[in-house]
């Protein structure tokens, strides 16, 4: 797994987004790589019909996703410092609450962040509106 080659989001930018940066002791670099492979396999399928979009368009929901997966680890979350903001690229974001601060809530913020870009990015539509002649409740 040590030779994917990531197309959305490097190794370094997933490490340097930790405060201080992830280290190889607490993630290898073959473990972050395959998160990060099925990451970006993830998005190509569920919001891109099967195709990798460009890295302008999913950087930041795939940065996003990949950290929110690595931080469920405890040793993790308990060790690194929420981010509580950020610019990543044209999005910025402040956590403010108190429920945020915690890691383990703040990465899910993040997920729920990605997805949310992900699905007005997407080229599946979600719900169909069909007009409908039954009187049915």
């Amino acid at each position: 797994m040590t030779d994917y080659e990531p197309k959305l989001v490097k190794e370094h930018e997933v490490r340097n987004f930790f405060s201080p940066p992830l280290s190889y002791d607490d993630i290898s670099k073959a473990e972050l790589l395959l998160k990060i492979e099925t990451i970006e396999r993830f998005i190509a399928d569920a919001y891109f019909n099967g195709t990798m979009p460009s890295r302008e368009d999913a950087k930041i929901p795939a940065l996003l996703l990949v950290v929110s997966q690595i931080v469920q680890n405890p040793s993790i979350s308990k060790k690194y410092n929420v981010i509580l903001s950020e610019k990543l690229g044209d999005y910025s974001y402040r956590i403010s609450d108190r429920y945020g601060k915690e890691a383990y809530n703040a990465y899910a913020i993040y997920r729920e962040m990605a997805l949310a870009m992900l699905r007005a990015k997407s080229a599946k539509y979600y719900f169909r509106l069909d007009k409908s002649n039954a009187w049915d409740v």
